[in-house]
C-alpha cells in the first residue's frame, strides 16, 4: 500500500507533505503526533492520485479488537480503518503491545475472542 500523505520535519515542527502534488498539505508547525495523525487520516481518505469513494474506504467507529499477524503470529490490536487498494481490502491497526499503527492486508487480521461471555 502505498502512503500519499507523509509526516516531514521542519524547522518549526512537523507538517503532512502531500506526495502527489508534491507539496506541503497542512502548516509546518504541527506538534508530531499531530501531524501522524493527520497523515493516517489522510492516506485513508485518499488514494495515491484521488479521493477514495466511501465504497472504497470505511471507518470503523468505534474501533473494533481484533489479532493481526506479524511474523507468523496472532497479535492483538484494534482496527480503525478499512480502504480498498487494486489487489484487495488492508486494514489499519493500531497494535496493542507496541502502539505501532500499521495497513494489514486483510488475510492478516481476523475479529478477536470475545472474552467478556467467558465460561462460569
Amino acid at each position: 500500500m502505498i502512503d500519499r500523505f507523509a509526516v516531514r520535519r521542519t524547522p518549526q515542527g512537523y507538517g503532512v507533505w502531500d506526495a502527489a502534488v508534491n507539496g506541503w498539505h497542512s502548516k509546518q508547525d504541527l506538534a508530531e503526533p499531530q501531524a501522524t495523525e493527520l497523515a493516517r487520516t489522510m492516506n485513508a481518505r485518499y488514494a495515491v492520485q484521488e479521493a477514495r469513494t466511501d465504497t472504497a474506504s470505511r471507518k470503523v467507529v468505534p474501533a473494533k479488537q481484533v489479532l493481526v499477524l506479524v511474523d507468523g503470529r496472532w497479535w492483538p490490536g484494534h482496527l480503525d480503518w478499512w480502504v480498498r487498494e487494486a489487489d484487495g481490502w488492508y486494514g489499519r491497526a493500531k497494535l496493542d503491545a507496541t502502539g505501532v499503527t500499521n495497513w494489514y492486508p486483510a488475510a492478516s487480521l481476523r475479529p478477536a475472542p470475545d472474552t467478556s461471555t467467558a465460561a462460569s
